[in-house]
């Protein structure tokens, strides 16, 4: 997986405050990003954007993460344009990769799939055919454009540690890219635990400590 932030607000705290300001004057400006977030008052929040280019995930991983579509754009590597040849990538789940007997019978299935997608590449059908033998493990490209409210929501559902291994894994490096260029808005990307103070699941890892 490799994720890289092409393109951001500048300043993406300060447009934030500048915006939220207007409304909150009685709050200090140093104190209003932590009192907005924290108040759940979060529209001030879209005033800031980030473009992440997300590389070598699986479609299974780009199935979920394009649920979310308030506040967010997706413009994803189409099977239909592209043709992978003789091979294409796929990922392997860890729980697949640590046992002998289902990464051997995995990587025959994925080999059994190339070779019919080939099969019928070469025998003249179109791409936006043979692409329905492809599997979710197929990996993709996806240009994500989010604002900040809609990143602190995405991240408080996807890094709660009963989200699927993958698109939790997706969000730590979108928070890494984000501290980068904000550290302090990449501090507020926390499971949405921490902002609710209790868990919303049915069943609780109480891995997190509540504010």
């Amino acid at each position: 997986m490799k994720v890289t932030l092409t393109r951001y607000t500048p300043e993406p705290e300060l447009a934030i405050v500048e915006a939220a300001a207007n409304c909150w004057q009685s709050v200090p400006r140093d104190a209003i990003l932590d009192h907005i977030i924290r108040a759940g008052h979060w529209t001030p929040l879209e005033f800031a954007t980030f473009n992440f280019r997300i590389e070598g995930v699986s479609r299974a991983l780009t199935h979920q993460l394009v649920r979310k579509r308030v506040g967010v754009a997706f413009c994803q590597e189409s099977q239909r344009r592209i043709e992978y040849g003789s091979r294409f990538n796929y990922i392997v789940p860890e729980s697949i990769r640590e046992s002998t007997v289902s990464l051997a019978g995995y990587k025959r299935l994925m080999g059994a799939i190339l070779d019919i997608y080939e099969q019928l590449i070469e025998g003249d059908i179109p791409a936006e055919d043979a692409r329905y033998v492809l599997p979710n493990a197929c990996t993709a490209t996806i240009d994500m454009s989010i604002n900040y409210h809609a990143l602190l929501d995405l991240c408080g559902e996807r890094l709660c540690s009963r989200a699927q291994w993958e698109i939790r894994e997706l969000m730590e490096c979108l928070k890494a890219e984000v501290e980068k260029v904000s550290p302090k808005l990449a501090g507020y990307l926390r499971p949405k635990c921490y902002w609710l103070g209790r868990c919303p699941e049915a069943k609780s890892c109480w891995e997190y400590k509540y504010k």
